[in-house]
């Protein structure tokens, strides 16, 4: 059974939105810091549930640093390739070179 929700926000140009109105992260919200790196990932994260990802089932994935999840292995390298990528699944909702060893951070929760 699959269920989803599609919520459409309108806001007044000029608008700001306080921080608070975000869902909280990070060690307060218990979530896991992927340590500063460049091009690094996770462990193999065990999920709850088994991930329905065009056609395959998947129980593990890997948080990336780059802005991607992996599922077989992590994404270990920053390359601008074409997607989808055959071989290699990934789900990119933000894709880039990040570099966090000097500024920001990557958080992640399961």
């Amino acid at each position: 059974e699959f269920t989803a929700l599609m919520l459409l926000l309108t806001i007044p140009s000029g608008t700001t939105i306080p921080l608070s109105s975000f869902y909280s992260y990070g060690s307060a919200a218990n979530d896991t810091l992927l340590p500063p790196n460049d091009d690094g990932s996770s462990p193999s994260i065990s999920l709850p549930d088994p991930f329905l990802f065009f056609g395959t089932y998947y129980s593990t994935i890997f948080v990336n640093n780059n802005g991607d999840l992996s599922f077989n292995q992590p994404w270990s390298s920053y390359a601008p390739t074409q997607f989808p990528i055959p071989t290699y699944p990934l789900v990119a909702a933000y894709q880039a070179d990040v570099d966090t060893r000097g500024n920001g951070s990557v958080w992640y929760r399961i």
